[in-house]
Protein backbone atom coordinates (compact mmCIF):
# COMPACT_ATOMS: atom_id res chain seq x y z
CA UNK A 1 0.00 0.00 0.00
CA UNK A 2 2.83 2.38 0.82
CA UNK A 3 4.37 1.88 -2.58
CA UNK A 4 1.13 2.66 -4.37
CA UNK A 5 0.53 5.80 -2.27
CA UNK A 6 4.06 7.03 -2.91
CA UNK A 7 3.67 6.42 -6.63
CA UNK A 8 0.34 8.31 -6.70
CA UNK A 9 1.86 11.22 -4.77
CA UNK A 10 4.82 11.38 -7.15
CA UNK A 11 2.47 11.34 -10.15
CA UNK A 12 0.30 14.10 -8.67
CA UNK A 13 3.35 16.27 -8.02
CA UNK A 14 4.70 15.65 -11.51
CA UNK A 15 1.47 16.80 -13.11
CA UNK A 16 0.84 19.79 -10.85
CA UNK A 17 4.38 21.23 -10.92
CA UNK A 18 4.23 22.57 -14.50
CA UNK A 19 0.90 24.32 -13.82
CA UNK A 20 2.32 25.90 -10.66
CA UNK A 21 5.45 27.00 -12.50
CA UNK A 22 3.42 28.53 -15.33
CA UNK A 23 1.34 30.48 -12.84
CA UNK A 24 4.48 31.83 -11.19
CA UNK A 25 5.92 32.79 -14.60
CA UNK A 26 2.82 34.85 -15.39
CA UNK A 27 3.04 36.62 -12.03
CA UNK A 28 6.74 37.27 -12.57
CA UNK A 29 6.12 38.77 -16.03
CA UNK A 30 3.41 41.04 -14.62
CA UNK A 31 5.72 42.15 -11.82
CA UNK A 32 8.57 42.85 -14.24
CA UNK A 33 6.28 44.86 -16.55
CA UNK A 34 5.06 46.95 -13.63
CA UNK A 35 8.61 47.60 -12.42
CA UNK A 36 9.71 48.49 -15.95
CA UNK A 37 6.88 51.04 -16.35
CA UNK A 38 7.70 52.54 -12.97
CA UNK A 39 11.43 52.79 -13.73
CA UNK A 40 10.81 54.34 -17.17
CA UNK A 41 8.62 56.95 -15.50
CA UNK A 42 11.42 57.66 -13.01
CA UNK A 43 13.84 58.21 -15.89
CA UNK A 44 11.46 60.77 -17.45
CA UNK A 45 11.19 62.60 -14.14
CA UNK A 46 14.97 62.53 -13.76
CA UNK A 47 15.43 64.07 -17.22
CA UNK A 48 13.06 66.92 -16.32
CA UNK A 49 14.86 67.48 -13.01
CA UNK A 50 18.24 67.53 -14.74
CA UNK A 51 17.03 70.04 -17.34
CA UNK A 52 15.67 72.30 -14.58
CA UNK A 53 18.88 72.00 -12.55
CA UNK A 54 20.99 72.90 -15.60
CA UNK A 55 18.82 75.94 -16.35
CA UNK A 56 18.95 77.08 -12.71
CA UNK A 57 22.71 76.58 -12.61
CA UNK A 58 23.18 78.59 -15.79
CA UNK A 59 21.00 81.43 -14.49
CA UNK A 60 22.80 81.55 -11.15
CA UNK A 61 26.21 81.60 -12.81
CA UNK A 62 25.12 84.40 -15.14
CA UNK A 63 23.78 86.39 -12.18
CA UNK A 64 26.96 85.79 -10.16
CA UNK A 65 25.06 83.90 -7.45
CA UNK A 66 27.84 81.60 -6.25
CA UNK A 67 25.98 80.12 -3.27
CA UNK A 68 22.91 79.24 -5.33
CA UNK A 69 25.10 77.97 -8.17
CA UNK A 70 26.89 75.66 -5.75
CA UNK A 71 23.54 74.34 -4.46
CA UNK A 72 22.27 73.84 -8.03
CA UNK A 73 25.46 71.99 -9.00
CA UNK A 74 24.96 69.68 -6.03
CA UNK A 75 21.32 69.09 -7.03
CA UNK A 76 22.42 68.38 -10.60
CA UNK A 77 24.96 65.77 -9.49
CA UNK A 78 22.35 64.09 -7.27
CA UNK A 79 19.79 63.99 -10.09
CA UNK A 80 22.37 62.63 -12.54
CA UNK A 81 23.21 59.83 -10.06
CA UNK A 82 19.50 59.06 -9.72
CA UNK A 83 19.14 58.99 -13.50
CA UNK A 84 22.04 56.53 -13.86
CA UNK A 85 20.54 54.31 -11.15
CA UNK A 86 17.08 54.42 -12.76
CA UNK A 87 18.49 53.66 -16.23
CA UNK A 88 20.31 50.69 -14.75
CA UNK A 89 17.02 49.53 -13.21
CA UNK A 90 15.31 49.81 -16.62
CA UNK A 91 18.00 47.66 -18.24
CA UNK A 92 17.78 45.11 -15.43
CA UNK A 93 13.97 44.91 -15.57
CA UNK A 94 13.96 44.67 -19.37
CA UNK A 95 16.48 41.81 -19.18
CA UNK A 96 14.33 40.03 -16.57
CA UNK A 97 11.25 40.45 -18.73
CA UNK A 98 13.04 39.03 -21.79
CA UNK A 99 14.28 36.11 -19.71
CA UNK A 100 10.79 35.40 -18.33
CA UNK A 101 9.24 35.53 -21.79
CA UNK A 102 11.81 33.06 -23.13
CA UNK A 103 11.08 30.73 -20.23
CA UNK A 104 7.36 30.69 -21.01
CA UNK A 105 7.70 29.55 -24.61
Amino acid sequence: MKGKAAWMLAAALAFSAPAFAAQNDVKDVRKDRKELRHDRHDVKVDRKDIAKDKADLKDDREDGNKADAKKDAKDLRRDERNARRDKKDVRHDARDLRHDRKGRK
